[in-house]
């Protein structure tokens, strides 16, 4: 094995530069999927402890970038895509766009953008803008673009990436199974595993769920990624038996390593908000006509301090869909009058006269 090049559970890495890939064949990538130095002085530093600079001279940035992009279309094939994730800082609104428009000059077409939801209504990763002068910054842009627009090739109802009908009379009108295209917004909270441990040394890398959507939608059989970072994209080739390449200036091997081997990853089913709707309309329903104090003599609650929190959450759900919440508040009665807890007499007393309406 040479000093620069390794290969793990199948997939090539190169420790090296994207600024020259002439390890990689002419017109032969099904799909890139990559997300660049933001420059905006975040930390990639490797095993010897070299940093790399991520708060460059503006034409140092400009001239990284042209050439990787350049090499980029240069081993795409014409029936290839290529996912470019980036996403704007708060005091740099535009840069995204900036770092496209050099991809398109190095010759790939635009055929959409997609918009990666990393954070909603309190579910996943955001980044706090700066107190009350900004909004919270809960996207990143996805470019998707092309080498050749009459011969590139894309799925969008491949297998875990189509979602179901919402209304079941539509299957045969628009397809014979029960898929259809979810769209170009997608929701992809951030991982467990991008914690402190892979996140060492690379402190942007994007959730297993992204590559793993792109490589699907691409129907590839081989996937590179030029700003390997932790080998996310890697890691996502190997669990989907594909072959993938990266390279990586700046690694942490070890890192590398124990993700692209060990790491493991299912997919989550897709769940409709009309299907969790009438989930949750049904699952009342049932309740209708058991009383809290059946549901007692069966032991059914253990009044911890966190089942008390929990029942109070589903209690607020529940009243905010207008939903049959009975059960819920003589359950929260019972506890704060057994149990004790900080609510305090006013929330007791609504509650009682919720119950004698």
């Amino acid at each position: 094995m040479l000093s620069d090049f390794e290969v793990i559970s199948g997939q090539k890495i190169y420790y090296t530069s994207s600024e020259s890939m002439r390890e990689v064949d002419n017109d032969s990538i099904d799909v890139i999927v990559t997300s660049p130095p933001y420059n905006r002085n975040k930390i990639y530093s490797d095993d010897k402890g070299n940093v790399y600079d991520d708060d460059q001279a503006i034409d140092e940035y400009e001239s990284l970038l042209r050439k990787v992009w350049s090499e980029c279309f240069r081993v795409l094939a014409p029936h290839g895509l290529f996912f470019l994730n980036i996403g704007d800082s708060a005091k740099n609104q535009g840069f995204s766009e900036y770092v496209c428009q050099f991809a398109l000059k190095s010759g790939f077409k635009r055929l959409q953008t997609i918009i990666w939801v990393k954070s909603i209504l309190g579910k996943g990763h955001y980044t706090p803008s700066g107190r009350d002068r900004r909004l919270n910054n809960i996207f990143e842009y996805i470019f998707l673009l092309v080498k050749d627009r009459k011969k590139y090739r894309i799925n969008p109802k491949a297998e875990g990436i189509g979602i179901p009908y919402a209304d079941k009379s539509n299957i045969g009108r628009y397809g014979k199974s029960d898929l259809r295209d979810a769209g170009n917004v997608w929701f992809i909270p951030y991982s467990r595993t991008t914690g402190a441990t892979i996140k060492k040394g690379h402190e942007a890398p994007f959730p297993i769920e992204l590559p793993y959507r792109c490589i699907k939608l691409a129907g590839a059989k081989n996937v590179l990624d030029p700003f390997m970072g932790t080998g996310t994209t890697l890691t996502a080739a190997r669990i989907l038996g594909i072959k993938g390449i990266g390279y990586e200036k700046y690694p942490r091997k070890d890192v590398i390593r124990e993700r692209i081997n060990l790491h493991q990853f299912s997919p989550q089913p897709t769940v409709l908000l009309p299907h969790l709707e009438l989930t949750v309309r049904k699952y009342v329903s049932l309740f209708e006509g058991t009383s809290f104090q059946e549901l007692l003599q069966k032991k059914a609650f253990t009044f911890t301090k966190a089942e008390y929190k929990e029942i109070k959450i589903v209690y607020d759900v529940l009243a905010g869909l207008n939903q049959n919440s009975s059960l819920l508040v003589d359950y929260l009665i019972y506890y704060e009058q057994h149990f004790g807890s900080d609510s305090s007499s006013d929330r007791r007393t609504r509650l009682t006269s919720f119950l004698e309406k």
